[in-house]
């Protein structure tokens, strides 16, 4: 969701030098881009935090932007030397000079991009993601769909079962009856879209739906996973990262949205998406607390099932435009 501002960034002040700071675990979605000219691989322990001082002490930054973060901003900033820093989590310290936006735009992109005209940079309405996917990935999916025996005219549904947290899911059995329907209507193969850690959702999946057509990578690197994700004629996701992997990668989508807002975290002028949304049923929600996702219970399989025949005669069997 950042590289937008990346983007705008880059157009604003060409000559400058950009690095971003990111989890390693997410490195791999950006490490081609073509904005940045380092990426440093961040993890949160001390041993680490240490190891980034050490490397990073003799750099300093006329600015730094915080696209994302939580409190482990302060550690961070602790090991670099800057001349200012500018947010949109609302952190605030004149000591640190750290300082929040004035006036926020209500979706995440536009919040990044907001950053970018704080320090002068070029009002941009240009939302489109960037993710390219190298050759290796695009080879190791082509691979993989021919060892299942996948041609490229089949219809291939992909689904991201999991999120980060629980109150983001759509529960498993629901992707069931949605595969066993596409299963029997269109003849279609369901791309599994989940992580080896996952392996309790996937089983209930399974359980429910059979193993029939069904093919996933738990131990796939994120490109790979990525390049998989590419091949998909559509994919179904809840509010989560893959979500705006296939953005990234022009797959028509189907995102399923409740009890968070379409509105701030949804995909931003992509005409490939179909938003299905809920209203919450707890006020406030209880958000990582919730013991019963009961508001994603509320999207019905035949709501799902009915976006997904719209999306699938509308574009016929064309997978995204970004696939293997």
């Amino acid at each position: 969701m950042g590289t937008p501002a990346l983007r705008a960034l880059r157009e604003s002040f060409p000559g400058s030098e950009i690095h971003l700071l990111v989890k390693a675990k997410w490195k791999d979605l950006v490490a081609g881009n073509p904005h940045v000219d380092r990426v440093v691989a961040y993890r949160n322990s001390p041993f680490h935090r240490l190891l980034f001082l050490r490397r990073n002490l003799a750099r300093e930054y006329d600015t730094v932007l915080v696209f994302h973060a939580n409190e482990d901003l302060w550690p961070v900033l602790g090991g670099i030397r800057y001349e200012v820093c500018y947010n949109r989590q609302n952190f605030r310290s004149e000591e640190k000079r750290v300082f929040p936006l004035d006036a926020l735009p209500r979706h995440s992109i536009q919040r990044r991009l907001a950053l970018v005209e704080k320090i002068g940079g070029k009002e941009s309405a240009d939302y489109g993601y960037e993710f390219p996917l190298d050759p290796d990935s695009r080879d190791w999916a082509l691979g993989k769909l021919r060892e299942r025996g996948i041609s490229p005219g089949d219809v291939v549904v992909g689904f991201q079962l999991g999120a980060a947290d629980l109150f983001k899911c759509w529960p498993a059995e629901s992707f069931a009856g949605v595969a066993r329907y596409l299963r029997s209507t269109r003849g279609a193969w369901i791309y599994v879209n989940a992580s080896a850690e996952e392996a309790g959702l996937v089983r209930r999946f399974l359980e429910a739906a059979g193993e029939e057509r069904v093919f996933l990578s738990p131990k796939a690197a994120l490109p790979q996973s990525a390049a998989l994700l590419a091949r998909c004629n559509l994919f179904i996701s809840p509010d989560t990262g893959p979500l705006h992997m296939a953005v990234a990668l022009g797959v028509p989508l189907i995102g399923l949205f409740c009890p968070t807002s379409a509105e701030e975290t949804g995909p931003l002028g992509y005409e490939k998406a179909v938003i299905l949304k809920k209203e919450r049923t707890c006020e406030p929600c209880l958000n990582r607390g919730c013991g019963d996702n009961f508001c994603m219970r509320q999207i019905t399989v035949e709501e799902v099932c009915q976006a997904a025949d719209r999306i699938l005669d509308s574009r016929s069997s064309s997978p995204g435009g970004k696939g293997p």
